[in-house]
């Protein structure tokens, strides 16, 4: 499922990055888009069924509920709207990216820097890709394909803020903005794991090396007769005292 839950990302994003596909193309992301969302919708019932509290599980479980629901919505007069669905659509894709993080989470529970470099990845393109579809169209928009909106989503995650692309619309400046605080909180977390790493590395060096007051001292015969009588002379001495 978490290989299902990361292909379907690219599934999700290449309709919003190329506005120019082939009607064939068309129709096979469309496929693969419902065979994967069938392959989650049963894997989610079989999870409800088995559930002891339905209910917790549900309100646990939300981006899982999300990546199902969603396309049940379609059909509906309220969501026929290009807003509505772009909505739709973004959701969807944050719930899968949500479902692939997750399961990044699992595998690589004990590596903490490499779990911070899979969020960082997965938030530049999520929002990469969320700025693009807000962006593109509007008046004043320097972001027209995805190479600049990963442009972009870089600078500000690394807080360089570049300046030469920026959001221009209400919803992506307020993406900006979450973008800006996660990337401070993530490198700060990424920079204490280099920290931990580096600390615990020297640690072990000094462990693995034998102290040198431990060593042992290589003495001869006749220095160890020498240290004797010089005991035995200072013994001597303060006995005739």
């Amino acid at each position: 499922m978490l290989i299902l839950a990361i292909v379907m990302i690219p599934v999700l994003i290449i309709p919003i990055a190329m506005h120019h596909l082939s009607a064939s193309t068309k129709n096979a992301l469309e496929a693969a888009d419902y065979l994967i969302w069938a392959i989650f919708f049963v894997e989610y019932l079989i999870k409800i069924s088995l559930a002891p509290d339905r209910k917790l599980f549900v309100r646990k479980n939300i981006p899982d509920l999300i990546v199902v629901a969603v396309p049940f919505l379609r059909p509906l007069r309220l969501v026929r709207s290009v807003r509505a669905l772009r909505v739709l659509r973004l959701t969807r894709l944050t719930a899968f990216a949500g479902e692939g993080v997750s399961g990044a989470k699992k595998s690589l529970h004990s590596k903490s820097a490499n779990y911070v470099l899979v969020i960082t990845g997965a938030l530049i393109l999520l929002t990469a890709v969320m700025v693009l579809d807000l962006d593109h169209g509007a008046v004043g928009s320097n972001i027209k394909t995805l190479p600049d909106a990963l442009w972009w989503a870089i600078t500000t995650v690394t807080t360089v803020g570049y300046g030469d692309k920026f959001p221009v619309t209400p919803g992506a400046r307020a993406i900006a903005v979450v973008l800006m605080f996660a990337g401070v909180a993530l490198y700060g977390v990424l920079t204490a794991a280099m920290a931990a790493f580096f600390v615990e590395h020297g640690r072990k060096s000094e462990a693995s090396e034998p102290s040198k007051e431990s060593k042992p001292q290589n003495v001869s015969l006749d220095e160890l007769m020498e240290r004797l009588v010089a005991i035995e002379t200072a013994l001597n001495a303060l006995a005739t005292k």
